[in-house]
């Protein structure tokens, strides 16, 4: 994890973590500092960088933090069903938004953006819903963008499958099964664990689909040969 109060410095960490100790991503939450979203220019050197050492940037869930918004909404005060419902997923949803429409993905077309442990049956929604606007507005307001923003969510975004989530067929009806990883949520309390895998067998998904969501989609996310794996 990097901390984007100091841009210089989290692009130094970048690159001392990948370079001398061979990390595969860095990691981010959601809420940004100051308010500043992700899309602001301040942030690309870490998006250089990040892009530079050919590795992704994972945003993980929303979470309760100091960064603003914490996506916990302060309202539903210590009330861990209510807040935890929505935090997780609107948090990697925001960031979406932000890295897609605020021209983030334009800027860098090598860039892979990670969004994980928010589950994935927002994302038609949501990129059906940006691609609207960008239609309705974008001419004035993202005159940058090159393409819909649900092309930049396919060709550069991953995200995570829950283990039991079951809506998953609406996300591959959509978008395919090329940018889903498996993710076990170990060791939350939420947590399939230790049944994790067998769970996730019984989601209604191909026998290939499954290969894929486990195997050579995180591959190709984070740069790691299956054939190291097996060793």
């Amino acid at each position: 994890m990097v901390a984007p109060h100091n841009i210089p410095a989290a692009v130094e960490e970048t690159r001392r973590c990948v370079e001398e100790y061979e990390f595969k991503t860095i990691y981010l939450a959601p809420g940004t500092v100051n308010r500043k979203p992700w899309h602001h220019r301040d942030y690309d050197p870490i998006w250089a960088e990040c892009e530079r050492l050919g590795i992704p940037v994972a945003f993980h869930g929303g979470g309760r933090t100091l960064l603003t918004p914490d996506f916990g909404l302060e309202v539903f005060g210590d009330r861990l069903m209510l807040w935890h419902t929505f935090n997780q997923p609107l948090g990697v949803m925001a960031a979406a938004v932000s890295l897609i429409g605020g021209g983030v993905l334009e800027r860098f077309p090598g860039l892979r953006v990670a969004l994980l442990e928010g589950n994935c049956s927002w994302a038609p929604w949501l990129m059906h819903r940006l691609d609207a606007h960008h239609e309705w507005v974008g001419w004035y307001e993202a005159k940058d963008l090159t393409k819909k923003p649900s092309d930049y969510f396919r060709e550069q975004c991953f995200v995570s499958v829950e283990v039991d989530e079951e809506t998953v067929v609406h996300y591959v009806d959509w978008f395919g099964d090329d940018n889903i990883v498996f993710s076990t949520d170990y060791p939350h309390g939420d947590s399939q664990y230790p049944n994790a895998v067998k769970t996730f067998r019984k989601l209604p998904l191909s026998e290939e689909s499954q290969r894929k969501v486990v195997g050579e989609n995180w591959s190709r996310l984070y740069d790691i040969p299956l054939e190291r794996r097996r060793g």
